[in-house]
């Protein structure tokens, strides 16, 4: 049997905080900052999954799209630009 291997690529701007901390856990890992990104991702994903369980008349393939709650804001509403940034938009 084979098997075909899906991916996709993602592009993300993210906080400078988030890249430092991704930097040291790729080293500590020895990886690459795009593997260990794509680990991470699938962990939390994972773990929203765990604490958020999809409705049980609904399939695993196609969980509900939940709405965000007014306590927990988006992680984009936290980032903030660095200095070199503030120049290139």
């Amino acid at each position: 049997m084979e098997y075909e291997l899906m991916s996709r690529k993602l592009n993300a701007v993210i906080p400078d905080e988030t890249w430092e901390a991704l930097e040291k856990i790729a080293g500590r890992e020895l990886r690459t900052k795009s593997q260990m990104a794509a680990i991470l991702l699938g962990e939390a994903i994972a773990d929203y999954w765990r604490r958020n369980p999809p409705a049980p008349d609904q399939s695993e393939a196609e969980p509900a799209a939940a709405e965000p709650t007014a306590a927990a804001k988006p992680v984009a509403a936290k980032a903030k630009r660095g200095k070199a940034s503030k120049g290139a938009s």
